[in-house]
């Protein structure tokens, strides 16, 4: 019985074809549907906008080398003259910080091992914002 609807099915298929014409799209169809996919793709649905602005890693790097140029040419005859003492924030009754770190030194090998992970820090952030612009851009 299953035989027979399917050969009934078959049937009716073939005169509904028979009945009708082959549409086809119009003569512009590619030109629209392209037209589309290209305003789809130059509308900004999201604008970028960084976390942290550029003048504010200007600050940041301007400091850095700062820092770097006062360790490289500090005078460190005085062992015992630190950067709290140096700073005289004894000055200030409120604010006695030296104190707290009177004791408190780093190495030479310390602060160069610092400064040199910060400049490579500066030097993978543009790197690496680069290749995520270019891994995700459309």
């Amino acid at each position: 019985m299953d035989h027979k609807t399917d050969k009934q099915i078959e049937k009716l298929v073939d005169k509904m074809m028979k009945g009708t014409s082959l549409e086809s799209p119009s003569f512009n169809f590619t030109d629209m549907v392209m037209a589309q996919v290209l305003e789809a793709k130059t509308s900004q649905v999201t604008v970028y906008k960084p976390l942290i602005s550029k003048w504010i890693w200007y600050v940041v790097f301007a400091s850095m080398i700062g820092l770097m140029v006062y360790l490289t040419f500090n005078d460190s005859n005085s062992a015992s003259t630190g950067l709290f003492d140096k700073l005289n924030l004894k000055a200030l009754p409120s604010l006695n910080i030296s104190k707290a770190f009177e004791n408190f030194h780093f190495s030479r090998t310390t602060i160069y091992a610092c400064v040199l992970l910060t400049v490579m820090l500066f030097i993978q952030i543009p790197i690496l914002k680069h290749y995520m612009d270019k891994r995700f851009e459309l």
